[in-house]
């Protein structure tokens, strides 16, 4: 049987730049280059929902 689970849409922390929407690199020569995060655009938030489908299924022993 299958099934399927839908999570609405929801405002999450970026995991990218944690939250500051600035990403940091750490360059050749041992500085930093702060970028706006591509993830979030630099808000530091995405938006997350998921489609989730199960397939269940008896168990049976092999014998």
């Amino acid at each position: 049987m299958k099934h399927q689970v839908t999570k609405a849409p929801k405002v999450a922390l970026c995991h990218k730049c944690v939250g500051t929407g600035f990403y940091r690199q750490i360059l050749t020569d041992g500085t930093f280059s702060a970028e706006r995060c591509p993830q979030c655009e630099g808000s530091g938030r995405v938006m997350v929902s998921a489609v989730i489908e199960y397939d269940i299924r008896p168990y049976r022993a092999e014998k």
